[in-house]
């Protein structure tokens, strides 16, 4: 019955029962006085009794509803303190400490699944960073490794046992890479694909891509850094593989166009000593004089082709400085203008008046617009116009709006190009003129103007003409170039 008396009227008649007592022991005391004085022990010995009996069944009253319920609860909170988070307080009580027992229960189920569930996310999260095959390092804020995942110790062949502890300096195959890239984290919590090396316990260097983050604790304290190194040794293996092909290809290339080209003159000079030896044997000097020319025009060929192999190989070292590029068009419009009108073919300049400086080398701008502009004099020549239709070649420059940037644009309306002729005209021994061409010479052009960080756009439609538009930076110059004063360049 007591059991679902509530606490408060236990804790109260409690409190009235030892008031009780008191008083009642403090008359009976005095009883006992009086009646000891008076002789009746009998009587004394029952009021004594009386008096223990009231004590303690005043004690058993607060040990069993009030302490034993306050201890139980206690050693409930420590067990859970212990992290004994499957302890279970009996709820037979239906008072107030009936309910905190079942309060205490729910709590503890509650952590119980809270730490079921962290676990869980704990191990998932350790499975995923032991099953990367990336190298994963954390490391404190001293420079001292914390952990280091499975691929870090398949990767560079330690043990973590090994290296827990030591400065991550170890690893690096370059300690200074390491300053340098931590360097970078005062301007970013991130360092992302920082190329560098490691070195393997057997000292092996190993190429890698570092992405490094600073790791924070929930007040935003910095407490170290995690790396995450992706190894690209067989990556970049294969990559110097691919180039050197790439490299063998281009040479083969090159031999085949030479071979070719070679080919077509020797051919060209065979069917000429052939004209001038029967020539000689007949005694005809027309069929002599013709061999003979035809001999000096193969022998000329060959000398230029060695001489645009010689251009298109070495190492270009330009000079540059502020060219008026009006001035440089109207030499090319001075010098082709004669050349033009012999071919029949009308040619035109147009050059805009606010037309700024440039930061270039004269020479190549000269040679590269003057090889484009020869170019299309020779596809007028090879497309018959129809009446009313004039074959005609125009030069101009004009800058482009709102861009630091000079366009050239040399235009004809000659005979054009195919898709598969546009796609391969800086292809190196690539020619239209089967005879006369080297192939070298768009080639060169482009080299040129790769160099001034330039670009070159073409556009062209068989039978209607082409438009080249260069377009040049107005002062772009690379490190390693040389004004024409001798000076360095502003970048150098």
């Amino acid at each position: 019955m007591l059991g679902r008396i509530p606490i408060f009227w236990k804790l109260s008649a409690a409190f009235l029962f030892i008031v009780f007592l008191v008083f009642a022991a403090d008359f009976l005391l005095e009883r006992v006085d009086d009646l000891a004085f008076k002789g009746n022990q009998r009587i004394v010995f029952i009021i004594v009794l009386a008096v223990a009996l009231s004590s303690g069944s005043a004690w058993f009253f607060v040990i069993r509803f009030i302490k034993r319920p306050i201890n139980r609860l206690a050693e409930g909170m420590n067990k859970l303190a212990e992290k004994e988070f499957d302890y279970r307080l009996e709820e037979d009580d239906k008072d107030e400490f009936g309910s905190l027992a079942s309060s205490f229960n729910d709590m503890a189920s509650m952590l119980s699944a809270f730490l079921v569930e962290l676990k869980k996310t704990r191990d998932y999260l350790q499975s995923v960073l032991e099953s990367s095959a990336d190298i994963i390092i954390t490391v404190n804020p001293s420079g001292h490794i914390q952990t280091i995942n499975a691929g870090a110790e398949k990767a560079l062949g330690y043990q973590r046992l090994e290296v827990i502890g030591q400065h991550i300096e170890k690893f690096f195959a370059d300690p200074k890479d390491r300053d340098l890239a931590i360097a970078q984290l005062e301007y970013s919590d991130d360092v992302v694909n920082y190329e560098t090396q490691f070195l393997t316990k057997e000292g092996k260097a190993k190429d890698v891509l570092l992405t490094i983050s600073r790791l924070r604790n929930p007040t935003g304290e910095i407490i170290g850094t995690i790396g995450i190194s992706k190894d690209i040794t067989e990556e970049k293996r294969l990559q110097n593989q691919l180039i050197q092909s790439q490299r063998l290809a281009a040479i083969g290339e090159v031999f085949t166009g030479i071979q070719h080209s070679l080919k077509n003159m020797l051919n060209a000079c065979k069917g000429g000593s052939y004209m001038v030896r029967t020539g000689l044997a007949k005694d005809d000097r027309k069929m002599l004089e013709e061999g003979w020319e035809i001999v000096q025009q193969g022998i000329e060929r060959m000398t230029d082709m060695s001489t645009d192999m010689l251009k298109y190989v070495k190492e270009w070292k330009p000079r540059f400085d502020k060219v008026d590029l009006a001035q440089v068009l109207s030499e090319i419009y001075r010098v082709i203008k004669q050349t033009a009108k012999d071919k029949g073919v009308k040619i035109r300049l147009n050059i805009s008046r606010e037309l700024p400086s440039l930061i270039c080398d004269a020479r190549m701008i000269y040679s590269a617009v003057m090889d484009i502009v020869s170019n299309a004099l020779d596809a007028c020549l090879w497309k018959d116009y129809g009446e009313g239709e004039v074959p005609e070649v125009s030069i101009g420059a004009y800058k482009i709006p709102d861009r630091r940037e000079l366009v050239i644009e040399v235009k004809d309306n000659g005979c054009g190009m195919t898709e598969e002729v546009k796609a391969n005209i800086f292809t190196p021994f690539f020619s239209t003129k089967s005879k006369a061409g080297t192939g070298l010479g768009l080639s060169i052009t482009s080299r040129m103007i790769n160099i001034h960080n330039g670009r070159i756009d073409v556009e062209s439609e068989p039978d209607r003409g082409t438009v080249f538009r260069i377009a040049l930076p107005l002062d772009t110059i690379s490190g390693n170039q040389e004004r024409i004063d001798g000076k360095k360049s502003p970048d150098s």
